[in-house]
């Protein structure tokens, strides 16, 4: 099994940021993630999970559009899934304070890759 590039990996990192681009504009939010998750699973491969995200962060520098946490891991969702990954979003708050902290993240087998998500109460996780 050859492990694309890092080039190659940030292409295709590039082609789900302009799917979730686009999508964003064209479909109810609920529509879009529908989508995303719905993506078959690819045949796993010898990519990390971090690595896949890390390349989806490449992807979004290179391009117009503002990188969110939420932005990134719809991308990620697709990325992940056509790389065999059973990967979902997740959607928490932190805190009572105003602002409300939200944050968005990527679950793979229930845990999430963004240690970012700690101490985040989950409002939306998909369902398996």
């Amino acid at each position: 099994m050859r492990v694309p590039s890092r080039t190659a990996l940030t292409i295709r990192a590039l082609a789900w940021v302009a799917r979730v681009e686009w999508g964003r504009r064209r479909r109810p939010f609920g529509e879009l993630l529908e989508r995303l998750e719905r993506q078959p699973l690819g045949r796993p491969r010898s990519i990390s999970a971090q690595s896949a995200l890390a390349a989806v962060g490449r992807a979004y520098e290179l391009t117009p559009f503002r990188s969110s946490c939420l932005k990134e891991s719809l991308a990620g969702v697709g990325l992940l899934r056509s790389l065999g990954y059973e990967a979902r979003l997740a959607i928490g708050v932190k805190g009572a304070g105003t602002p409300v902290d939200a944050h968005a993240w990527i679950e793979v087998d229930g845990a999430p890759l963004d240690r970012g998500a700690a101490g985040h109460v989950v409002l939306r996780r998909a369902s398996r």
